[in-house]
């Protein structure tokens, strides 16, 4: 019986990402090839096209490759592509596209939309890359470039350390691409590189964190089948991905907003029945956070503070030691949370819930 559980998974996520930042000078190489062969100048938009965590994943990259690399993003649902969308971009001249790059990603290789979604764009001609963990998967033999997702084989179906390694990838892959640009400096890309080190460095000990603190609440959370997740800037796509975590592997109800979206309708829905965990991160709107936490720890229920600045014992203090990359230390809370909310309900990961669903519809090739 193989006794391995998610908590190996997370324990293995510094290791991975290590591999990844250790290749990244080979790898910023094989774009920048990539890219002057397709004939690209300046890389001006990287679309991302992908489901669930694999979405959120390179939607974390978003400030980070706006901001720091100056290249615009897209994040697209494949199905949303494929149907609705491609024939009409992907029929435009080339002349006012031949800016943008494609980036499809998807963990196994096989997702059948996502192959779907590459076909097109390689039928159109443009320049398109996938990020999978297997360079022999469908997806990955078809792309233009393949990027190695640098998690290995990941045992459960809940990807866990394929949402950390995807995250990274897009990363660095808007970070070499931002140099390919001519954007970052050779100095400013070795303080990102250092910083992401620093990351890679605190993952254990926002592990063991979340692990002291879960055991101390465990009771207020167990009780409870709802949760809301808030955060915003980098943390918004880090809720997004916690509310699939908790969703699809404890598994309740979840939703997640931005910070201020999360106060107008929603909290009309407040009540004790729920769980709230808010993000927050010094110097990112985290007064506002504070003051959402107050309102609801006194007026509504079990209200949890996820961040440098605790207000009381029930928060979760974490200490993030990365400027640019801090997402990867706060879904790091979700990722041990989701496990042992799990586990302590009985729930066996090996197996989906609903596995009949695969006679109705099939998701891979």
């Amino acid at each position: 019986q193989d006794m391995t559980t998610v908590l190996d998974c997370i324990e293995r996520i510094p290791k991975c990402l290590k591999g990844i930042r250790d290749s990244y000078p080979e790898r910023a190489k094989n774009i920048a090839d990539y890219l002057s062969e397709s004939g690209i100048k300046k890389v001006r938009r990287l679309v991302f096209i992908a489901s669930g965590s694999s979405y959120n994943s390179a939607h974390t990259a978003k400030l980070f490759i706006k901001n720091q690399c100056g290249i615009e993003t897209d994040f697209k649902y494949p199905n949303l592509f494929v149907n609705y969308e491609a024939d009409t971009e992907l029929s435009r001249k080339a002349g006012d596209t031949d800016s943008t790059v494609y980036v499809v990603i998807s963990q196994g290789g096989e997702t059948k939309l996502v192959y779907q979604a590459l076909e097109k764009i390689k039928n159109a001609d443009r320049p398109c890359m996938a990020i999978t963990a297997d360079a022999e998967a469908s997806i990955a033999r078809m792309a233009g470039f393949h990027l190695d997702m640098g998690c290995g084989q990941e045992e459960f179906m809940y990807r866990t350390i394929g949402f950390s390694t995807s995250a990274a990838v897009c990363w660095l892959l808007g970070l070499a691409a931002g140099v390919y640009n001519g954007e970052v400096t050779a100095e400013a890309e070795a303080g990102y590189l250092k910083d992401f080190d620093a990351m890679i460095q605190n993952l254990p000990a926002v592990e063991a964190a979340t692990e002291t603190w879960y055991q101390a609440n465990k009771f207020s959370l167990l009780r409870r089948n709802k949760m809301m997740l808030a955060g915003t800037g980098d943390l918004y796509p880090i809720v997004n991905e916690g509310d699939i975590k908790v969703m699809e592997m404890v598994p309740m109800m979840t939703r997640s907003f931005e910070l201020e979206e999360f106060i107008h309708g929603p909290q009309n829905s407040f009540d004790d029945a729920t769980l709230f965990l808010i993000l927050h991160h010094r110097g990112e709107d985290d007064e506002k956070a504070k003051a959402i936490a107050r309102f609801i720890k006194e007026q509504i229920g079990f209200c949890a503070l996820v961040g440098e600045e605790p207000l009381e014992e029930r928060d979760l203090s974490i200490s993030p030691a990365s400027r640019w990359f801090f997402g990867l230390e706060y879904v790091t809370v979700f990722q041990v949370l989701a496990y042992r909310m799990a586990d302590d309900r009985g729930r066996d990961l090996h197996r989906g819930v609903n596995a009949v669903v695969s006679q109705y519809i099939t998701k891979t090739l």
